[in-house]
Formats: C-alpha cells, structure tokens, sequence
C-alpha cells in the first residue's frame, strides 16, 4: 500500500527515482528506521539502487551511527558493483568512532580493491582512521598521498595527525608536524593549539604545554575544558601554585560552572597528592562563591575530612554563608 501511494496510484513502473525521494526526505529529516524499511521495499520490489540511493543512505546511518543498517547498505552496494564515494567514507568513518579499527582498515582495503577514485573526504577519512589506529606512518602516507593525487591538504590533515602522534606520546613527530603546517601555507587553527595541550600534558612537558597555552590565548582563541583540566593537573603536580590560580581565573572568564572548577581542582590536586595546598589557590570571589553556595560548601569539605585536612574542614563549615536546614 505504501509502495503504490508513493508511486501515486499511476500504474506507473516503480523506479529508483520514486525510492530515492522518499529516501532523500528520511536522510535529510533524520529518519533512521523509515529510510531503512523504504530501502528494503525498494530491494523487495527488484528496483535497482543507484550511487545516490546509497550516498543518502551511508550519510544518514553515518550520522546516527547505525552500523548495522550501514552495514547491509554497504553491502547491497558492493554486491551490486555500484561504487558511491561517500558510502566507504560513511563506513569507515562509522566503524572508526566505534573503535572498530580492524573493520574500519578492512573499508579501506576494499577502496583499494574496489578501484575507488579517492576524493579529498575518502583521504582524510583513511588518515582519521590510522590516526585513530596508532598507525602514524600510515596516515603520513595518506598526506604523502593526497599531495601526490593534487589533493591541497586542510588544516584538518594535519590536526589529525598531530592528535594521534600526542596519543601516542611522540610529541617529537607532533611538534615536526606542527612546524610544517605553515611550510605549506596553512596556519594552525584553535584545534592545533588545543591537541599540542593535550599532547604535551600527556608528555608531562608543564613548558611546553603552557607555551602553546599562551600561544592559543594570544591568539584569541580559546581553551576547551580537556585542556584546562590538563593545564591545572600539570600545575598541581609542579608545584606552581600562581600558575593555577591563573588558570582557575581563565575558568572563570569563560563562565565555567563554580562547582565544576572546583571538581576540576580537587581532582588534579588528589591526583598529584598535593591536596593540601588547595587553600592557597581558592582565594578571592570564587573562595566566597564556595561559601555561599551549599553544594560546594560540601564538595570542599568532604574532600579535606578525606584526605585529612580537618583544621581546614573546619574553618569552611566555620565561614560558610549558608544556614543549616531547621527540621
């Protein structure tokens, strides 16, 4: 009933142009299921997909990461020898953020096998998926690639490739990367800043970190929470008590949540066993915050009493600004 109301009762033959309209609709309002269940009746009915049927499809699948219908799709189209693009990059790039890296290389190969004419997104996929993988010197080959097939690599290339060289603490190959962007015309962007942060938190580099920290604020761009998270760490562990009251006003600037910081705070001085020189860095209007407000009155408190801070403990419950509750 439904097939015949979408071929308006015509009498017509059904073609791909009567699925694929009403696939096109599903993909662009986000109807997982009922663009699934349209291109079975379409295989039901023997009517052939084509390149586009397929595009929309692996797209719309790609963006609610749907691996199962994504990979029926995939392989109705391989079977049918149609070769669509963005359908390997939608696979790959479903199978990657699903940490599938044997599946996602598997995609790959079959690019390969499949003679696929990669375009610029097939290349940055492949690259994203070795980054991802811990298999740098394949995704060089990849950037080594796209230059080679007269692909101008974006900056996103690059931050890819930097990213997966910080985790895996090769920030040697990172900074190389780093320093090459601007050689071929490219400036680093605010994710540059930001994975070089994290990288050389990773490295436990406090120099190098904060270097890039300053160098992304003088820039005007801004700091994600992972990198303050990382900055701070990094402060409570080297002992630069200024440094993290710099960093814990930045967090203010940015309008982070007061309760957040202090978790970010308490968590990075736990971690570094230095617990007892959270007094020195809560200071100030975000200390009177503290005092005013119930939650974080008690977060601060709990976390001294644990880790053996009474004396302080006590002078907060003592310089609190909130009433107890009269039962």
């Amino acid at each position: 009933m439904m097939v015949r109301q979408a071929n308006g009762d015509s009498g017509c033959e059904l073609n791909f142009q009567v699925f694929n309209t009403i696939i096109y609709v599903c993909s662009k309002r986000g109807f997982v299921e009922l663009g699934a269940k349209w291109f079975r009746m379409m295989l039901e009915h023997g009517v052939r997909p084509n390149v586009a049927t397929f595009g929309m499809l692996m797209g719309l699948y790609q963006k609610s990461w749907n691996v199962r219908e994504a990979e029926f799709a995939f392989s109705q189209m391989r079977n049918s020898g149609i070769v669509c693009q963005s359908a390997y990059s939608a696979m790959t790039t479903i199978y990657t953020r699903l940490t599938l890296y044997d599946k996602a290389e598997e995609i790959i190969g079959f690019m390969r096998e499949d003679k696929v004419i990669l375009n610029l997104e097939n290349c940055l996929v492949m690259l994203n998926a070795y980054s991802q993988r811990g298999k740098l010197e394949e995704a060089e080959q990849i950037l080594v690639s796209m230059q080679e097939a007269g692909f101008f690599p974006n900056i996103v290339a690059y931050n890819t490739l930097i990213t997966g060289y910080g985790k895996s603490l090769n920030m040697d190959a990172a900074q190389r990367v780093f320093l090459s962007i601007r050689k071929v015309g490219l400036e680093p962007d605010e994710a540059t800043y930001r994975s070089m942060i994290e990288g050389w938190g990773r490295a436990d580099n406090y120099r190098e970190a904060g270097w890039y920290y300053k160098e992304l604020k003088q820039l005007g761009f801004k700091p994600n929470s992972s990198n303050l998270y990382t900055l701070i760490t990094l402060q409570a562990k080297h002992e630069d008590e200024e440094g993290a009251i710099r960093t814990l006003d930045d967090m203010l600037k940015m309008r982070c949540e007061h309760f957040s910081i202090l978790g970010t705070v308490l968590q990075a001085y736990e971690k570094a066993g230095r617990t007892s020189k959270v007094p020195l860095i809560l200071i100030g209007s975000f200390y009177q915050h503290i005092l005013n407000d119930q939650t974080s009155c008690s977060i601060l408190v709990m976390a001294y009493v644990k880790n053996g801070l009474v004396d302080d403990a006590i002078k907060v419950l003592g310089s609190k600004k909130w009433k107890d509750p009269v039962f």
